[in-house]
């Protein structure tokens, strides 16, 4: 792989997981404005955010933004419990 490549592909990731950290540092507010609904963030804002998580997709990828950069999270207003089954 080129170094451009590998150098802009880093700053995409590291931009992503600036924008997923975001969500966690501020998931108590966001659980105030986006109760139960799908929430996509970049540059550590709310973009965009939807209750059905493909319209909300389809409407990211309209708006031509860089894809891979936006971290997309459901803001859930109740703790969600997983059961493992073997």
């Amino acid at each position: 792989m080129r170094v451009g490549f590998m150098e802009a592909l880093l700053r995409m990731l590291s931009r992503y997981g600036d924008n997923v950290r975001w969500i966690r540092e501020n998931y108590e507010e966001l659980k105030k404005f986006f109760k139960d609904e799908w929430v996509a963030v970049l540059d550590k804002k709310v973009i965009d955010h939807d209750r059905d998580l493909s319209r909300l997709v389809r409407r990211l990828r309209e708006k031509r933004l860089n894809y891979g950069e936006i971290a997309i999270e459901y803001i859930a207003t109740r703790e969600i419990e997983l059961i493992l089954q073997w």
